[in-house]
């Protein structure tokens, strides 16, 4: 099992300017080396901020460039993103309520991915419908671990301008989580650094963003990436870099 997170894109439609198209093509140069360094991969995971202003053109660019990837690609939700595009754009990754957000096995793991996209706000937000949802995941995974990915942080960093809009009702998903007991780690986006840190318990990490290393055209700027690998009985969460 060896899973790809990347986050935070931050796409503009190419079409936009000269400047977004060049973006644009360096974060799917970054993705075409990603694909060729990991071509055994079982999947891609991108956490969230696919764009900047939920632009359908920017998904649309997004998802011809990762229908060309060898491995399959989960979109995700983050503050900067539209719901209503996303489900129109990327076919059936929807939930039974219109929410961006699936699970899957991997290997001895189960993987769930969340919705946490508020409209209006840069913080995010599971309403009762998506705990709901969750819930029953959890329970159906039983005494499996259970590795959880989303968007917003559901802890301080320690950052006072992203603290504040971190998941406003981490409480709840708290709740939620302690009566499974079966999450073994949780990895979110938002933050745009990679950090490692322990909340109520759970081993979470954070994503760096892609499309701040597609921003930046010095020669040779790495691009960090995560890699998710099941060794043994446990979970192994690394970071590689990767230059274009």
């Amino acid at each position: 099992m060896q899973i790809i997170l990347i986050s935070d894109l931050h796409l503009d439609d190419p079409a936009r300017s000269a400047e977004a198209a060049a973006h644009a093509a360096r974060v799917g140069a970054y993705l075409d080396r990603i694909g060729d360094c990991h071509p055994q991969a079982e999947l891609c995971v991108i956490a969230g901020d696919l764009t900047n202003h939920g632009e359908p053109g920017a998904y649309r660019w997004l998802r011809q460039r990762v229908e060309n990837l060898p491995f399959p690609t989960v979109p995700m939700l983050g503050n900067h993103d539209d719901r209503g595009a996303v489900r129109e754009v990327f076919a059936g990754c929807a939930d039974e309520n219109g929410f961006i957000q699936s699970a899957r096995r991997a290997g001895d793991f189960r993987l769930v991915f969340l919705d946490t996209h508020d409209p209006g706000s840069d913080a995010g937000l599971l309403c009762a419908d998506r705990l709901a949802w969750l819930d029953r995941q959890l329970g159906d995974a039983g005494a499996d671990g259970v590795c959880l990915v989303l968007h917003h942080p559901p802890c301080d960093i320690g950052d006072p301008v992203l603290d504040p809009i971190k998941l406003s009702n981490a409480g709840e998903l708290a709740a939620v989580l302690r009566r499974h007991g079966n999450v073994r780690q949780i990895i979110f986006g938002h933050v745009h650094r990679s950090m490692f840190l322990v909340w109520n318990g759970h081993a979470c990490a954070s994503l760096d963003s892609l499309g701040d290393a597609a921003r930046d055209t010095s020669p040779g700027r790495p691009a960090t990436i995560a890699l998710l690998q099941q060794i043994g009985d446990g979970l192994a969460l690394s970071l590689k870099t990767l230059t274009v």
